[in-house]
């Protein structure tokens, strides 16, 4: 699966598609990770989102977590200066035939440069668990997402313990492909 081209798939709880976002996968992620570099330039995010007209392109890394319930989408410029990160409460993805699945529980922790961070769309939630009728067991999920999140940024764990910061230097200055 290394360096391959994938399609990373955000769903909704009732199924439907958000996104999807083709990418190459990145070698050698830990145990439980699957990474994926979405290059500005050859990647293009299709589906229910598009970014704003004024954005400008970033390199995105996208840390997928297939045990534990969060997924980390890491934006950098072109120049890779670290812009933001979101941990997205999800239920753990899924990989089958190049396509890699998540289910977006809506609550998120956003980190900004100098590790400030909050967590965000907590109404948004409440609102989906009943339209979307989220079960029990998936609002468990999504709050344990959240407090794996917290964690993650609070104690500079995994991936916030400079991997992407690292990973990102490595793909902008070609000392690190996909293989």
């Amino acid at each position: 699966m290394n360096g391959e081209t994938l399609v990373v798939r955000k769903l909704k709880f009732d199924g439907s598609v958000r996104y999807s976002w083709p990418g190459a996968s990145l070698p050698d992620p830990p145990r439980g990770w699957l990474i994926v570099h979405h290059h500005p330039a050859l990647h293009v995010k299709g589906g229910t989102v598009s970014p704003p007209a004024d954005e400008a392109p970033a390199h995105m890394l996208h840390y997928i977590g297939l045990e534990l319930p969060v997924t980390v989408l890491f934006a950098y410029s072109l120049a890779g200066e670290f812009l933001e990160a979101k941990c997205d409460a999800a239920l753990p993805g899924t990989f089958n035939g190049g396509i890699v699945d998540f289910v977006d529980m809506d609550l998120d922790v956003v980190v900004l440069p100098g590790g400030q961070h909050y967590v965000r769309d907590q109404a948004i939630f409440a609102e989906r668990s009943v339209t979307m009728g989220y079960t029990e067991e998936a609002k468990r999920t999504a709050h344990l997402g959240i407090l794996h999140s917290l964690r993650m940024v609070r104690r500079r764990q995994f991936p916030f313990d400079g991997h992407a910061d690292e990973l990102i230097r490595e793909l902008l200055s070609g000392t690190r492909e996909p293989k």
